[in-house]
């Protein structure tokens, strides 16, 4: 006998259900649709920040367009007026300040907010608990050496500098989840102890949580799109309504490397297109043009089996070698105990603004359009106090003898107190005052520690040459590419890895430059060192010197026998000539000349080692509208 089955989707077909579907910008493929009206509705209700319209689609099939019916929309300004977003939104651009300068402040804002909260609960017994995110430029495990905000850095200068411990500090990325360890925390509980989220994008999409009031965006090449989404993350009010204190129904938003202008320009974008609500942007259609991830690439067949060596930076002492470490060997050595900051104390005016004029703040108004004004806000109800513990803190990463980093703190406090400067000035441009000591004792850091690097060098416990006990960096056999295999590639015939995309390069003078070698009748092979993860020079700084080029050419030995010249170029724009970063390079690599390659010094940042088997390395800091000049000299 034919028997009838129990169907859940049949019967819904019957039924006709109203299907509500959240995120409706997501649900727009042939595919969602297809199983949408499967269910045989009577009304398909689609909740969304951004309708999107689908256009038709041609072909021997044309399918017809869809367009978003709009029944209902719901403005800002009404989000606003019935307490649900936390408005005007606050924003502090931070251009050209370092990293930690910006982070301090998101920091002190946080703190602010904590008192603010704490005085809410006190009076009210209301519970809200402020959260701090804080957007960086990496966080995977391999990807931290020290060029990029990395999203450890971050943490470790919160717990050193910031006086916060791990517990209070949670990591949301691709690979780490600390919002889901021990389990998915709550993080509008009371109990719980989070008050710092670091991310780079994995908060964009599908994550929100009305206790977060402030963004730190430290991005420094700043993705726009990506800090607009962000912003959407603080913007819901705890509870759907207003505190009654004024800070805490404000968003804050503290940039580092972003002027006002372009600050202003992304946020106010992001509060037209995505209608304020929680500024969710569709998510686009996988386009496979673009890669998703790196492949691998492997050497040209010919040099599959060869070893190739650089010199490191090496740190010699008591026989033992090993590679460089800046913080350990060079940093830590540094004498902090005899600094005099009465230069520092004569920079300061005697008036200074309130620290509010740097504020700008975004406000809904009645026709729905954003006013962005520059207004002083409401008064702070206490008296703001230059706190001793805090600005010690707040330079650990520098100074890291915390009780000589608490006397420069004492001493830059006298120097003011005596220019003039009263209590309620030094608690009321805590900000400035720190920010201006954390500058003056990064400069004075760097000057200490080329001193002792050049002191080093000249007693060779630092030294810079290839070696004959593997104390040097040897060549990988892949590199990897994030072009597509589709990709166009560059015509090149002796480019040391194959093959090689145009993609890859991040300029067209970059490109020029590698079909330049590629044409060098003398030339073995060429690489193009992908900054950041293939070989560097460390100097006296954090941050290492990663050439653009790597090249290999016939050249002399020792007594003319035959062999190896490697040349490694660092390629720097025009607009960059005589900053502060091109400077210091070519100081580096003059150093290295001037101590081991004496008779090769013509050239700026020059330096030649010759081993036993005659191989010469040399390297270079060429300006790019010089290259076509300068590079035949290594080739003629």
């Amino acid at each position: 006998m034919p028997q009838v089955k129990d169907s859940l989707g049949n019967a819904l077909r019957l039924i006709r259900p109203v299907v509500v579907m959240d995120e409706g910008h997501k649900a727009v493929s042939d595919l969602a649709f297809s199983t949408l009206y499967g269910f045989n509705p009577s009304f398909v209700l689609e909740l969304t920040a951004t309708p999107k319209d689908v256009a038709p689609s041609g072909g021997k099939n044309p399918k017809p367009g869809r367009h978003a019916n709009v029944l209902v929309e719901v403005k800002g300004i009404d989000l606003d007026r019935e307490g649900m977003i936390k408005m005007p939104l606050n924003l502090d651009p931070r251009s050209g300040s370092d990293w930690r300068t910006a982070l301090a402040a998101a920091l002190g804002r946080l703190r602010d907010l904590g008192a603010s909260a704490r005085t809410l609960h006190a009076n009210t017994g209301t519970t809200i608990r402020p959260i701090l995110l804080v957007q960086v430029e990496r966080t995977g495990g391999d990807q931290r050496d020290g060029s990029r905000i990395h999203a450890l850095d971050v943490k470790e200068w919160l717990i050193n500098a910031g006086g916060l411990d791990a517990a209070e500090i949670a990591i949301k990325s691709a690979d780490t989840n600390d919002l889901a360890a021990p389990e998915n925390q709550d993080l509008m509980s009371a109990t719980n102890r989070v008050r710092i989220v670091i991310t780079k994008q994995a908060l964009q999409e599908g994550w929100d949580c009305p206790s977060a009031h402030v963004l730190c965006v430290l991005a420094a090449s700043a993705n726009l799109p990506a800090m607009t989404q962000l912003v959407g993350r603080i913007l819901r009010q705890p509870n759907a309504r207003k505190t009654g204190i004024a800070a805490l129904d404000e968003s804050h938003v503290i940039t580092h490397h972003l002027d006002t202008a372009e600050a202003v320009s992304a946020i106010k974008k992001g509060l037209e297109d995505d209608g304020i609500g929680d500024l969710v942007r569709e998510i686009r259609t996988f386009d496979p043009s673009v890669s998703s991830g790196p492949r691998a690439v492997q050497r040209r067949p010919r040099f599959a089996g060869v070893e190739i060596y650089l010199p490191l930076v090496l740190h010699v002492s008591a026989g033992q070698v090993r590679p460089l470490d800046c913080e350990e060997d060079v940093l830590f050595a540094l004498d902090w105990s005899d600094v005099d900051v009465s230069p520092l104390v004569r920079r300061f005016p005697t008036h200074l603004s309130r620290p509010e004029h740097q504020m700008r703040r975004i406000r809904l108004a009645d026709a729905g359009d954003e006013l962005i004004v520059a207004d002083l806000g409401e008064e702070s109800q206490e008296q703001a106090v230059f706190d001793h513990a805090h600005a010690t803190r707040m330079i650990g990463d520098i100074v890291p003898n915390a009780w000589i980093a608490r006397a420069i703190v004492g001493d830059l406090c006298t120097g003011l107190t005596a220019r003039g400067f009263t209590p309620e000035d030094l608690g009321e441009h805590t900000g400035l005052i720190v920010e201006e000591l954390r500058t003056w004792l990064d400069a004075l850091r760097n000057r200490r520690a080329e001193a002792h690097f050049r002191a080093e060098v000249a007693a060779g416990r630092i030294q810079f040459r290839l070696r004959t006990d593997r104390h040097n960096w040897r060549m990988p056999f892949e590199t990897e590419t994030f072009e597509p295999p589709a990709a166009e590639r560059l015509s090149a015939e002796k480019s040391l890895f194959f093959p090689i995309h145009r993609g890859d390069f991040s300029s067209q003078e970059e490109r020029e430059v590698a079909v330049y070698l590629d044409g060098e009748s003398a030339l073995n092979w060429w690489h193009r060192n992908i900054a950041r993860s293939n070989y560097a020079v460390q100097g006296w700084r954090r941050e290492k010197i990663y050439p653009d080029f790597i090249s290999s050419s016939l050249a002399s030995g020792p007594q003319g026998t035959p062999g190896n010249r490697l040349v490694v170029l660092e390629m720097k724009g025009k607009h960059l000539s005589g900053n502060d970063d091109t400077e210091y390079k070519k100081a580096v690599l003059q150093l290295m000349s001037d101590a081991f390659a004496v008779e090769r010094s013509s050239h700026v940042g020059e330096l030649e080692l010759v081993i036993e088997d005659g191989t010469s390395v040399e390297c270079e800091l060429v300006l790019m509208p010089d290259w076509k000049t300068r590079l035949p000299q290594f080739f003629g």
